[in-house]
This record gives structure tokens, C-alpha cells and sequence, in this order.
């Protein structure tokens, strides 16, 4: 085993309190930094702080660290995330990539009134990307007459080199996710499948598109199994509330959703290594794979070895999950 990939972590969700305050968001990204991740993904929704100010906070305890931050085009005019994209990059002297999203949580865009539907917000999404990079490459007036955004002569003077461009993440598993990941991303990124339905249904529908592969994913690893599984159990307890959760996703409107409440619904573990209890659970989207060091080394392998270079790692926040997840990782470099 001998892959080059890059590590995303997770920035601690931005809910202000005594234990998740600037400091405790500054040491997580210095450990991160410490071993080796190249950098932390930082949410967006209407709970959590805002996701730029977190990206600062990221940045100003780190050297090099990357901030990956999710952009939500209902949040922001594009104009005004170039102008953060620039300004965080040339404060800090790296780049500061873009999780693009499309707005998830129904009761969120009811919120706001934002009325279009699924496949509208992905082509608004593009869209939006489409000015941003403009912004981003070039000081030049911009003109753009689109069906979201108009612009006349608009200057942002945010260009940046080559080196501080943004990598643009996509997600989504839909028929219009995966078209605006082959137009405009970088990385295009799931929470995945086990092996052979990824290999199958994910890798197989981006033949040829050009971008990188992402997973979002989540590692319980121990020296034993039982060990990971004892872990595992305790900290994802599914209750009577959360199988309902779960069973409502199936007809959700996000593919991605119902897959993963179809996965959860049918069976909690897949190939002995695969586990959809934090999704039973309702607390999280992501999968894990839990088992022992050698198990959860070669099931992650397969994932590599169809392609994926880029690892986005949820639920590492303690040394102790550093380390345990580092055995990993440092076995499959």
C-alpha cells in the first residue's frame, strides 16, 4: 500500500460555548496541522457560527492549514465570497477552498424563501462558482448576464495567483449533482457506498469527467475489533426517535439522503467493516468503518485504490482519535 492522497478534517460546529470557544477551535486545528491533514472542513447552516469567521480562526492558529469552507449561494452575492476567498488567502498566504452546497435542510431555505427546487439550486450553484472563479482570476470588469446573477462592469479587485486559487468541492450523487461537478469542480465528493456499489454507481458515472475523487468518511479504528465495535456502539445509540428520522430519509429529496437511509434501513453493518450507525442514530450523514487497524486499513485502501484521492474525516477531535486514526492513514501512505 502506497497511495498520495490529501486529509480533510472537520472544524468543530460553530455553536459558541464555553467548550467550543476560539480557543478550543485553534487547538483542534493545530493538531490537525500536526498531523498532517491539509485541511478542515467548516459547515454552514443557520445554527453554527458563521462559517468564515471560524475559516479565520482556523487560519490564524495554523501555518498552513486549508480551510475548506462551505458556500451556500442563498447566503452570499459571489462577489462577496470572492472578496473573503481573497482576503483570507492573502492574509494568510494559502489557499482557502469552496464546499459548494446547494441547501440541504428544507426548513432553513423555507426560512429565507428560497423557492427553487432540487435541480434549480444545482444550476444555480454553477452558476455562482462560474462568478466566483471570474473574480477570483482577473481584476478586469466583470459583465455577466445569467439566469441567477446579472453583473455590469463589476470590479472586486480579488485576483489571485495561481497557487491561492480555490479548489472547488462538490457533492452530491443526483443526475444534477454529478453534472455540476464535471462542469466546475476540483473534487467531487460523497458520503460513500460500500465498495462494490461505489465502484459500480460513483466511480463508473465520472469516467472521464476531469475532477478528483472525495469521501466523506469516518474511522473507529482500535488494534482489536472489539475494541472499535465497543467504541462504536457506545458513542451511536439508535432510539425510537431516530429510526423514524431514518425512515422519513428514504423519500427524501436528496439522492444522497435516500441512499444512505436505504443502506441504514436495510442493514447497519456491510462487509463486516462498513457501519451506518451514527446515520441510524441521526447523528450524521457519513459513514464509518470500524474494525480493527488491519480491517479498517484495507477496507479504506479499496476506496483508494478505485481512485479517490482526497479523504474528508469526520468525528477526529481528540488526540486519542488522531492517533488511532493516524495508524490508518500512515500505513496506507
Amino acid at each position: 500500500m502506497a497511495h498520495t492522497f490529501s486529509v480533510y478534517g472537520t472544524a468543530l460546529p460553530g455553536r459558541p460555548s464555553a467548550a467550543n470557544s476560539l480557543l478550543t477551535i485553534g487547538e483542534l486545528a493545530e493538531r490537525a496541522e500536526r498531523y498532517g491533514y491539509e485541511g478542515l472542513l467548516v459547515f454552514y447552516n443557520h445554527e453554527n457560527l458563521d462559517p468564515w469567521v471560524v475559516a479565520a480562526a482556523t487560519a490564524g492558529a495554523t501555518k498552513a492549514l486549508v480551510p475548506l469552507v462551505a458556500v451556500q449561494p442563498c447566503a452570499m452575492p459571489p462577489f462577496t465570497a470572492a472578496k473573503m476567498v481573497h482576503g483570507l488567502a492573502s492574509l494568510h498566504g494559502r489557499r482557502v477552498d469552496i464546499n459548494l452546497i446547494t441547501g440541504g435542510i428544507k426548513g432553513e431555505l423555507d426560512q429565507i424563501g428560497d423557492t427553487l427546487d432540487h435541480d434549480e439550486r444545482y444550476a444555480r450553484a454553477m452558476e455562482y462558482i462560474t462568478v466566483v472563479r471570474a473574480l477570483l482570476g482577473g481584476d478586469e470588469p466583470l459583465t455577466h448576464e445569467g439566469r441567477f446573477y446579472r453583473f455590469s462592469g463589476l470590479r472586486t479587485y480579488s485576483a489571485l495567483p495561481p497557487e491561492l486559487q480555490p479548489r472547488v468541492f462538490v457533492a452530491g450523487s443526483s443526475a444534477a449533482g454529478r453534472a455540476v461537478a464535471a462542469a466546475v469542480a476540483d473534487v467531487a465528493v460523497t458520503h460513500p457506498e460500500p465498495l462494490a456499489a461505489f465502484a459500480s454507481d460513483f466511480v463508473a458515472s465520472r469516467a472521464g469527467a476531469g475532477h478528483r475523487l472525495g469521501v466523506r468518511v469516518g474511522l473507529i479504528a482500535r488494534p482489536t475489533d472489539d475494541e472499535a465495535w465497543s467504541v462504536a456502539r457506545a458513542a451511536y445509540v439508535p432510539d425510537r426517535r431516530s429510526r423514524h428520522m431514518t425512515a422519513l430519509k428514504t423519500r427524501s429529496e436528496s439522492d444522497w439522503n435516500r441512499r444512505m437511509a436505504r443502506l441504514a434501513t436495510n442493514g447497519e453493518t456491510h462487509d463486516g467493516v462498513y457501519w451506518t450507525g451514527a446515520y441510524r442514530a441521526d447523528k450524521g450523514l457519513m459513514p464509518q468503518l470500524v474494525g480493527s487497524y488491519d480491517r479498517v486499513t484495507e477496507y479504506l485502501d479499496g476506496y483508494l485504490s478505485l481512485g479517490v484521492d482526497t479523504v474528508l474525516l469526520g468525528g477526529v477531535l481528540t488526540e486519542e482519535e488522531f492517533h488511532h486514526n493516524d495508524v490508518v492513514l500512515s500505513r496506507l501512505r
